[in-house]
């Protein structure tokens, strides 16, 4: 299993899918920030202005992720629009503080897996989320 330091030094640039529905998105880092561009302008190829989805403080939101799903043991993703609010204890909860967007837990737990610090899997009919060494 990759250490937290050792994840925080990797580069989290790239093409992803998305947990549930496996929809592309490209990841790129800009002054500390994460940001996901989804959908129509990963096929215009437009990068140069601001991504839809951005998560602020990379280093900072892997770690306390890490810390919340560490607390939790496992957490469900329970993505949901930015007008709606999240369920309680959901990924997608903690990520708020984070960002103006929603379905945030759509595009940050593929980071996680990237970078070999967590696992998502299905259980039921949802998605959850936990520290690969509780695997």
């Amino acid at each position: 299993m990759t250490t937290l330091d050792e994840a925080l030094k990797q580069t989290i640039a790239g093409e992803y899918v998305t947990c549930g529905h496996k929809k592309p998105f490209v990841v790129d880092e800009r002054d500390g920030d994460i940001h996901c561009f989804v959908g129509f302008r990963k096929r215009m190829g437009d990068f140069e202005n601001e991504a839809n989805v951005v998560i602020w403080e990379r280093d900072r939101v892997i770690r306390e992720a890490v810390a919340f799903i560490e607390r939790m043991g496992e957490a469900r993703l329970g993505p949901c629009r930015a007008e709606t609010f999240p369920e309680p204890d959901t990924m997608e909860e903690f990520l708020r503080s984070f960002s103006t967007h929603g379905n945030l837990a759509s595009y940050f737990p593929p980071i996680l897996e990237k970078l070999g610090l967590c696992e998502v899997y299905k259980k039921g009919r949802a998605l959850y989320i936990r520290n690969k060494s509780d695997a």
